[in-house]
């Protein structure tokens, strides 16, 4: 519910340091119902979106201090980090089309001015070089085929070798 809130509306419904309290509202709830318990099942958990995305979208798009968005990862999420991230890199261009062609009712973010976008773009590569072990750019400008062998790849690589 809370995501949808975010996704759905005017673009200036909400300012960075709102929208970042919110994702890590819904973020501490998922952790909580979905994800732990499954990790405690021995279960693997595979997530479209998580920290990386607030830092990427709140921080380097809107500005919001990375430091106050690390305090509310450590509030929120605590110790707890994704195992492997695999950040799918896309001009922004071709991004926004690709997100035109399924649009729904999820156009918030996507109407936002296209140098949002290239700071968020660029945020996401800055954490990939900052995180090399977690992190794997995959170019998505390839065809579908191309981009789920390269994601075979690196998930063979880093989890189950």
């Amino acid at each position: 519910m809370v995501r949808k809130l975010l996704v759905e509306g005017l673009a200036e419904r909400w300012d960075g340091t709102t929208e970042a309290l919110l994702h890590f509202a819904a973020r501490r709830d998922h952790l909580r119902s979905t994800v732990w318990p499954a990790l405690k099942r021995g279960t693997w958990v595979i997530s479209d979106r998580f920290a990386d995305s607030t830092r990427a979208y709140q921080g380097n798009g809107h500005g919001i201090d990375l430091a106050s968005l690390d305090r509310l990862y450590d509030i929120a999420v605590g110790d707890f980090h994704p195992d492997l991230t695999l950040i799918l890199d896309l001009p922004v261009e071709r991004g926004l089309a690709r997100a035109a062609s399924r649009r729904g009712s999820e156009t918030r973010y996507e109407s936002l001015p296209r140098a949002f976008h290239e700071r968020v773009r660029q945020g996401f590569l800055e954490i990939a070089a900052r995180e090399p072990k977690r992190c794997v750019v995959i170019d998505a400008t390839q065809g579908i085929d191309v981009i789920a062998a390269a994601i075979a790849r690196a998930v063979g690589e880093r989890l189950v070798a």
